[in-house]
């Protein structure tokens, strides 16, 4: 999100494996990227990452640096429940639905948790919640779009999108 709000083509410059297509052609490619890097934009959005696991924190940190993005992103170790939201905007998570993380454990109260939050300190923002389970995307008790399907690290999910209404 940070690459494409600074006007910068993600993936721009890592290998992919159509590259070793007998067809490919590297000037096409090269013109491509050319043509989509529009450069920074005027005006970044602020982006908010935060997760209650220091450790995942650091990971993104380390991921953003790498992308040369760090700078315009505010990184905190909190739990959603501390966030302060100012205007309006976009609620992105990939919270454990069960597979690899939380595997065995009631989540249920998680969502439900999370779409109260999200009622309480994000009304007419949009969400968005990555999870491989439907039934835990209906805890949150948020109105979702649930047809996008995405294959996450060989884990069928769902994109559920919305905006985020206060009964």
């Amino acid at each position: 999100a940070a690459l494409m709000a600074r006007g910068i083509p993600p993936g721009g410059d890592r290998r992919f494996a159509f590259m070793d297509w007998p067809n490919y052609d590297p000037y096409l490619w090269k013109e491509c990227l050319e043509e989509s890097n529009t450069g920074q934009t005027a005006e970044s959005p602020l982006i908010l990452a935060s997760d209650r696991d220091a450790g995942a924190i650091q990971i993104a940190q380390a991921n953003a640096e790498r992308a040369g993005v760090a700078e315009f992103i505010e990184f905190s170790c909190q739990p959603i429940s501390a966030i302060e939201p100012i205007g309006t905007g976009w609620v992105i998570t990939n919270p454990p639905y069960g597979v690899r993380v939380s595997s065995g454990k009631n989540l249920r109260n998680l969502y439900a948790r999370f779409g109260n939050i999200a009622r309480e300190k994000c009304p007419g923002w949009r969400v968005a919640i990555l999870c491989g389970d439907y039934a835990l995307l209906q805890q949150t008790g948020l109105q979702l779009d649930t047809s996008l399907t995405l294959d996450n690290g060989g884990i069928r999910v769902k994109l559920a999108r919305g905006v985020v209404t206060v009964d």
